[in-house]
């Protein structure tokens, strides 16, 4: 099986849409998924994601399918030293990197400014909405890995949001959220792909074999991209 796992185009997020750049950054977007051989779409029911998917893909009878769990992660938390919650991806790199269970994918619930927030639920929702589509086509998770029930060659995508594709990337791997919202940044419409490692018969894991992939933009978006 193979993820491709697609934030949306350059949004306004005042008005929840896509920019007019955007809208154009999704047209080259959806000639990149051509040859990808996606038999299934799903989608967050925000504005900027939904008219990213239906450029994408509305030229094809592809299944697309709203799924509430996709929706953007936004969720906020405390840092030791902000009087005011912040965005989960904005932790101070000088405080989370010294809490332990910051970097355990069991135990990062607890840790301060993050425990009593909505972190863990939504973690739960999105990890849960997750492992209920592929249990759908034939994976179904046991402990970390997942067990084939039936042959599943499809290749799937979900056109949704930063956030929530860090989230999901954790649950995938293993690994601790805490590490892929603060150790990975992704630009509009760029792609996150993962495969299943299929060597072992019926029980598999997930690879990722890219993130943050927007070959498909123009040179003048990949040349303004700041990395500071």
């Amino acid at each position: 099986m193979k993820l491709l796992l697609i934030r949306h185009g350059e949004p306004n997020y005042e008005k929840d849409c896509l920019t007019p750049h955007g809208t154009e950054q999704a047209k080259r977007l959806a000639k990149r998924l051509e040859s990808e051989g996606i038999t299934h779409a799903f989608m967050s029911p925000m504005g900027r994601a939904i008219e990213t998917a239906h450029i994408s893909i509305d030229k094809t009878d592809i299944p697309l399918k709203k799924c509430d769990w996709l929706r953007e992660f936004d969720v906020k938390v405390y840092d030791k030293d902000s009087q005011e919650p912040i965005h989960v991806w904005d932790l101070l790199p000088e405080n989370w990197t010294q809490v332990k269970d910051a970097f355990d994918k069991d135990s990062f619930q607890n840790v301060q400014g993050i425990k009593d927030t909505e972190m863990y639920p939504r973690y739960q929702s999105v990890v849960n909405g997750l492992d209920d589509l592929l249990a759908q086509f034939g994976l179904v998770r046991e402990g970390g890995v997942y067990h084939k029930t039936k042959d599943c060659n499809e290749t799937i995508a979900l056109f949704c949001h930063f956030g929530v594709t860090c989230v999901m990337i954790a649950h995938l791997l293993g690994i601790s959220p805490v590490l892929t919202l603060q150790g990975m940044s992704a630009e509009p419409t760029a792609i996150a792909t993962l495969c299943t490692d299929d060597r072992s018969g019926d029980k598999v894991n997930f690879r990722l074999h890219g993130f943050g992939d927007i070959n498909h933009l123009d040179e003048k978006d990949i040349g303004n991209i700041n990395y500071k």
